[in-house]
């Protein structure tokens, strides 16, 4: 009897640390890597925090670079290089990625772009 009541005490202790392991390792971030579309548009993400951007418009294309941040749902891009600051909903649904971006014209352009590389 003593010996089944040691092995449960042993075993809720050691569950909760499995546990709190596996919830403090950090998750990455799925918008990592780089994403295209049949448009040319391209948007690439690093872990460092920042992005790089090709947005194609009627008038031709445009690069774009900066600093993004996620919260929750919501992604700001900060772009250094023109005086531009979209903040966007994002969702991704298996390799797709959905965002809207503002040009500095503000004309909004909603985008679905496939995940092309990590």
């Amino acid at each position: 009897m003593k010996g089944i009541i040691w092995k449960k005490m042993l075993v809720l202790p050691a569950f909760c640390v499995v546990c709190l392991l596996y919830t403090a390792c950090p998750q990455p971030n799925p918008l990592y890597g780089s994403w295209s579309d049949n448009l040319k548009n391209t948007f690439s993400f690093f872990e460092d925090g920042t992005f790089s951007a090709r947005v194609t418009t009627d008038r031709g294309s445009d690069n774009y670079e900066g600093t993004y941040t996620v919260l929750l749902n919501a992604l700001t891009l900060s772009c250094t290089n023109v005086e531009l600051r979209v903040v966007t909903e994002w969702d991704i649904r298996g390799n797709m990625l959905y965002l809207d971006w503002v040009n500095e014209e503000r004309v909004p352009i909603s985008m679905t772009l496939y995940k092309t590389s990590n």
